[in-house]
């Protein structure tokens, strides 16, 4: 029964593991030797529950057919045999007992839970490669930074950098995980979540994690296709009313050139920005002029709010390849400005409340890099694309707007120091998740009905202690047969015969107790005989 306990622990602790594994689990241990061992250990971990799984299931076994032994009704000699097969060798012991036997598919039967018990070894390979390791480490140190705030004493102030050109050469380098979470780079979103983390001051190593206080917007873009080229096509296309004809004045001076105009209004709490396309092929349509008609952007920023963040750096090793990889919102500190800060800040950025930009190609033949998010192939807008990617454009400028005209304060950021830490956080991807959980699930269904067994021996008004002996332990069962005058008849003509014929001889209803000739002396004997030879043995009696 001690391995029905081992392989409960076993398995159930397993399973809680794994639930924690699937988010990540904390080791102080380096990540290069988690990696390297981890899939090794884990293998070893799920072959030795799946071995205590089967050792349950021969205990179990022994414990049901022991019972059926001592019964009054008896049961097979050959169900020793059985129990002591080899699991896989088990299905080959039933098949070769009599085609005569009543019990022969009873046990080709039972066969089976030993067959799928072994097979589940197949997916503990699975289980163990699923398993990785990443560094990790706690907030243990401090890096030089810079928060940028909305400070309502000061108020907001231009310095005249960064540009619109200058915000161009950034999208050539930057991230979009970087910025955000964007619709560009993200599935199942419907709006984009810019957000601007604290500005890092000081180097630091590859993989290093500063926290601080930083800004988030939601930006939503929808786009239209404009009917023709006048004020009232503008602002049925997504151009407000107010700024239509200033929009399309604006569009005029690019001169067919490839750019875009900006129009922002405040709306509430939020910002809408439009945007007409010029020179670039996206909406068809006949006109007299044999142009393509102008693509119209309504792009919708709102929910600014102050909020802690972590930013993630890469870095090659040179304080100059030091950049941001990918920044996580952690909580709201508070809602942000957006009437007095925020729309300064983008209409200081913009040049507007309306303006011009044109965007020529860096190199020939392809887009400038702030519409790059539009595009498959960086050479042409795709409509289907350019929403998403309007909205990292915009993610990129709320960045640049921030740093231009909000309030700064240099401070010490929290930091998380990969190279000073010696911890790692170890996970397991999804399908060695599924197949972990297949395989520790059928365990420790067969062993739970492994452990509801043994109520046989619990509940059994008759001891039975000595047929369960039998099914473990060939010596002993071996003695039992020796004083049994009608299981062991014939056996000395077998000595030369296989295996299997030996146990043929033996597939004979019996029953392990109590021989009558004992039953009034001090000490009784216990003997393997026919049922109706046999009385139950007795608890608190002493036996031979």
């Amino acid at each position: 029964m001690k391995w029905v306990f081992l392989s409960l622990i076993l398995n159930g602790g397993l399973l809680g593991v794994l639930v924690f594994a699937k988010e990540g689990v904390q080791v102080q241990l380096s990540a290069t030797a988690v990696n390297q061992f981890a899939g090794i250990f884990l293998l070893i971990i799920l072959l030795i529950s799946n071995m205590l799984t089967i050792w349950s299931l021969n205990d179990a076994a022994a414990c049901v057919f022991g019972y059926l032994l001592c019964n009054k009704d008896g049961f097979t000699f050959a169900a020793c045999g059985y129990v002591q097969a080899n699991s896989l060798l088990k299905m080959n012991f039933a098949q070769k007992l009599s085609l005569t036997s009543k019990y022969r598919k009873n046990l080709t039967r039972a066969s089976f839970i030993w067959i799928l018990v072994e097979m589940l070894k197949v997916l503990s390979p699975i289980s163990a490669m699923g398993t990785s390791a990443s560094p990790y480490a706690v907030y243990n140190s401090v890096s030089a930074c810079v928060y940028f705030v909305q400070d309502n004493e000061v108020g907001p102030h231009d310095r005249g950098w960064p540009t619109l050109d200058t915000e161009a050469g950034v999208s050539e380098y930057v991230f979009g995980s970087s910025i955000g979470h964007m619709r560009s780079e993200m599935r199942n979103l419907n709006f984009s979540t810019a957000i601007f983390p604290p500005s890092l001051i000081s180097p630091l190593n590859d993989g290093d994690t500063i926290q601080g206080l930083g800004f988030s917007a939601d930006i939503s873009t929808v786009c239209r296709c404009s009917t023709g080229f006048d004020a009232a096509s503008f602002a049925a296309a997504g151009v407000d009313k107010s700024q239509a004809e200033d929009v399309l004045e604006a569009y005029q001076n690019l001169k067919k050139q490839p750019g875009i105009t900006f129009g922002t209004i405040i709306q509430n709490d939020s910002l809408v920005i439009s945007n007409v396309f010029s020179g670039y092929p996206v909406c068809g349509g006949n006109n007299p002029g044999k142009r393509n008609l102008p693509l119209v952007c309504s792009t919708t920023i709102s929910n600014h709010q102050a909020l802690m963040v972590e930013i993630e750096f890469m870095t090659d090793g040179t304080t100059a390849s030091i950049a941001p990889n990918i920044v996580h919102p952690m909580y709201i500190v508070s809602t942000a400005d957006v009437k007095r800060w925020l729309s300064f800040a983008i209409m200081k950025m913009t040049n507007g409340p309306v303006s011009f930009y044109e965007t020529p190609a860096t190199v020939p033949g392809s887009l400038s890099p702030l519409l790059w998010w539009t595009s498959p192939n960086l050479m042409a807008i795709d409509r289907a694309l350019v929403e998403a990617g309007i909205e990292t454009m915009y993610a990129i400028l709320f960045k640049g707007a921030i740093q231009r005209t909000y309030s700064t304060m240099a401070t010490g950021c929290p930091r998380k120091n990969m190279l000073a830490s010696y911890n790692s956080l170890i996970k397991i991807n999804d399908s060695a998740f599924t197949s972990s959980c297949i395989l520790l699930g059928i365990h420790l269904f067969f062993t739970l009905i492994s452990a509801v067994s043994f109520l046989l021996w619990f509940l059994s008004a008759h001891p039975i202690g000595p047929a369960v002996r039998a099914m473990q332990e060939s010596i002993y069962m071996v003695a039992l047969l020796g004083s049994s005058s009608f299981v062991g008849i014939g056996l000395p003509q077998l000595c030369n015969a296989e295996t299997y014929a030996i146990w043929q001889k033996l597939d004979v209803r019996c029953r392990i107790g109590e021989s009558l000739n004992s039953t009034e002396e001090e000490i009784g004997k216990i003997v393997v005989d026919k049922p109706a030879l046999v009385r139950p043995l007795k608890n608190g009696k002493r036996y031979c």
